[in-house]
């Protein structure tokens, strides 16, 4: 799959990708940022973006993966990639592929998710997809909240603990789609997208419980679309 050098003028082409966003959706996706993490070199490339000094991050060379822990619940360690749009209502379609590892604590996994925002901007905007693999649930939210979010529900597409799970998440004029594994979880139709004003994309790692211990989880694949 086609990479982009992390130049200058890479980022100012992915950039400009996003930008056009507003072509349609007869057209088909066309990617603009691809990481595999087969490198030292591509894991720099994702950015630390929340959870401080509660997350811990590492390259795994032999897993060509990046590895994220959550070392004290609860608690969200989110990381973005450097690309974003530069207009408003940017269209993005973006997929992240994780996987909750089973040193997780047991007592833990049930609150444990894997995340991938859209539209993410500060004070928690965008459109959020968290999938938790324990006990196959899924929840489609939106920052600030409001309208037709949030949608939760079970899916058996959902893989459990110690498995990777593919989540996509397509944000295309007010409607935006979640996936797992290939597999539509909800669709939904935002009546104001113009209160969620984020460009930026985010994944994350996290724990819902209130309970101290540790989350871990390897991030294997990070890819952004233009649909």
């Amino acid at each position: 799959m086609r990479k982009l050098k992390l130049t200058r003028s890479a980022i100012a082409v992915a950039s400009a990708a996003l930008l056009t966003a507003g072509l349609g959706s007869a057209i088909a996706a066309v990617t603009v940022y691809d990481n595999d993490f087969s490198s030292r070199a591509e894991f720099k490339q994702i950015i630390k973006s929340g959870g401080g000094k509660r997350c811990d991050r590492s390259f795994r060379k032999k897993g060509e993966s990046m590895r994220a822990a959550v070392k004290r619940s609860p608690t969200t360690c989110s990381f973005r990639p450097p690309v974003q749009g530069d207009n408003e209502l940017p269209n993005h379609d973006v997929r992240v592929d994780g996987k909750i590892l089973k040193r997780t604590e047991k007592r833990l996994r049930g609150g444990a998710f894997v995340e991938l925002t859209v539209r993410a901007g500060g004070g928690g905007v965008g459109y959020a997809l968290r999938v938790f693999p324990h006990k196959q649930r899924f929840e489609l939210s939106r920052g600030p909240a409001g309208g037709e979010f949030p949608v939760r529900g079970k899916s058996n597409a959902i893989k459990r603990v110690n498995k990777r799970n593919q989540l996509r998440l397509v944000a295309s004029g007010s409607t935006v789609t979640a996936f797992v594994n290939g597999k539509e979880l909800a669709k939904a139709t935002d009546g104001n997208p113009g209160q969620v004003t984020g460009t930026k994309l985010r994944f994350a790692l996290g724990s819902q419980e209130q309970k101290q211990g540790k989350v871990a989880a390897t991030f294997k694949k990070v890819v952004v679309a233009v649909p």
